[in-house]
Order: C-alpha cells, then sequence, then structure tokens
C-alpha cells in the first residue's frame, strides 16, 4: 500500500500528524469492526478485510511519519498532537476529537454504503436470473423428451439457486442499512459536538 492509499483509506490530510492518523485508525477501527456485524459471516468477512486494509495504512503512515507535524496548521489538532492535556480537557480537543470521530463515521459510512451497492446490484441481477429461470422452466414444462426434462431441470434449478440468493443478500442489505443509519447518526452528532465546542 502506497502511503497516499493510506492516507485515502483512514481519510486524513497528507501532513497529519501521529494523533491524528492514530486518532482516525481508531475511530474508523469501533466502527467497522467485525463485531458489530453479529452472525452474518459474510459481512464480518467483509469488516475483517476492511480492518487488515485499516491496519496496513495506519502502519504505513505510522512507520514513514517522522516526526508527527501536525500539517493542518489547526490550533487545536497541533495542542492535541503535542499531548496538550487529556482529550476532553480542553473546547479545542473536545473539537478534535469530535471532528475526528466525525470524519471517521463518515469514511467507514461511505465504505459500508459501496458495500451496500455492490450487494443490491448482485440481489438485482439474481432476481432477474431467478425470473428468466422462472420463464424458461414455464415455457419448456410441456416439451416433451429429454431435452425438454433437462431444460425445466435446469432452469428451475437456477430459479430456486436465485430465490434462495436474493433472500441472503436482502438479510445482509438490511444489516448494512441499518449500519449506514446508525453511522450517519453517529456522525451527524460528533459534528454537532464539534460545532458546540468551535463555540466556546
Amino acid at each position: 500500500m502506497t502511503r497516499d492509499e493510506a492516507l485515502s483509506v483512514l481519510g486524513v490530510e497528507p501532513g497529519a500528524s501521529r494523533a491524528e492518523i492514530a486518532a482516525a485508525h481508531r475511530e474508523l477501527a469501533q466502527m467497522l469492526h467485525p463485531d458489530k456485524f453479529g452472525e452474518n459471516k459474510r459481512l464480518r468477512a467483509r469488516a475483517e478485510q476492511q480492518m487488515k486494509r485499516i491496519n496496513e495504512a495506519r502502519d504505513v503512515l505510522l512507520n514513514g511519519a517522522g516526526g508527527g507535524s501536525a500539517g493542518s496548521g489547526s490550533r487545536g489538532r497541533a495542542a492535541f498532537a503535542r499531548g496538550a492535556g487529556a482529550p476532553g480537557s480542553s473546547p479545542e480537543a473536545i473539537r478534535f476529537e469530535a471532528e475526528a470521530r466525525a470524519h471517521a463515521a463518515e469514511t467507514a459510512r461511505l465504505a459500508v454504503v459501496a458495500q451496500l451497492r455492490t450487494l443490491v446490484e448482485r440481489r438485482r441481477a439474481m432476481a432477474g436470473m431467478a425470473v428468466v429461470a422462472a420463464a424458461v422452466t414455464l415455457l419448456f414444462s410441456r416439451a416433451r423428451g429429454t431435452l425438454g426434462m433437462l431444460a425445466v431441470s435446469v432452469a428451475s434449478m437456477l430459479t430456486v439457486w436465485g430465490i434462495v440468493d436474493v433472500v441472503m443478500l436482502s438479510g445482509q442489505v438490511s444489516v448494512l442499512r441499518k449500519r449506514n443509519a446508525e453511522l450517519v447518526r453517529l456522525r451527524d452528532a460528533a459534528r454537532r459536538v464539534a460545532q458546540e465546542a468551535a463555540r466556546l
């Protein structure tokens, strides 16, 4: 993974400090952790792949990030990077943490939305295949001979396979939609906190 890819995965700017990188990694890891997807094995497997990318991105940036300069120049981030108190000890630190959480939530949400689009497209394709296979089954159901029986058996098998896959994908789509809604709530709440802290 290149440094630019790692920056994109964690959603941080090129001049991000070590503290910003660590905060972005922590937030994304919390939001995309495989445990968030419960018993769904497929979604857990995808989340595990994402966690590997997030961890790899952190390693690339932290191993290559020399002194931890605060490239954004914002006072809150620079103060936090220097360790100016525990998180929550000043409005600037609160704003920094809230902005990091909002940014991580949005980055995680975009990853979930990409997965959601893929699954919705696949479900649509499987539903189309099931409909075509059902039509072929009906069309050849009165046909006699080996060819007719073969067409009916293959088409009915494809119909069942398509229906089962559509049902399974619908469950995964539902889980991802709920996760997307959770991430939107987290992002919006963190943005509100950051705005309130900025007013202090």
